[in-house]
């Protein structure tokens, strides 16, 4: 019987791509993305139109700022991945990295370490052998 062991390596650093579009899709409308990517301004720009746009819709022109709000949103659809380049080339990250490793192993060393002390006492192996593929189980 054999597990497999899986090792995952997850090293993060800077911004992240799927965070700023999912920030983007989800709270583009509060601006949030751009709060993410250290582009306050602008972020606060993009929550008062869309405040003053939702509060003077009553009055229609409101969706003037709505509309201008809009347009500004789907422009960002292209520009966040150029903005989180950026503020990672500032900070001097690369990005991030992801790394998945898998080894096969037996049910358990003991096992393994029995078995071996086995055949090293039948003379399938010299002491030598025994003690290097000990030692490599440990």
């Amino acid at each position: 019987m054999e597990n497999k062991s899986i090792s995952l390596n997850i090293h993060a650093e800077g911004k992240n791509m799927v965070i700023a579009y999912l920030l983007w899709w989800f709270l583009g409308w509060a601006g949030i993305h751009r709060f993410y990517l250290g582009k306050t301004g602008t972020g606060i720009a993009q929550l008062a139109l869309t405040a003053i746009g939702w509060a003077t819709a009553v009055i229609l022109i409101g969706f003037v700022f709505l509309a201008i709000w809009g347009i500004w949103w789907l422009c960002d659809a292209y520009y966040v991945q150029k903005y989180v380049r950026e503020s990672n080339q500032l900070a001097g990250l690369d990005g991030s990295t992801f790394t998945v490793s898998t080894q096969k192993q037996s049910s358990n060393n003991l096992e393994q370490l029995e078995r071996l002390h086995a055949l090293y006492e039948k003379g399938v192996f010299t002491r030598e052998e025994y003690e290097q593929k000990k030692s490599e189980l440990m």
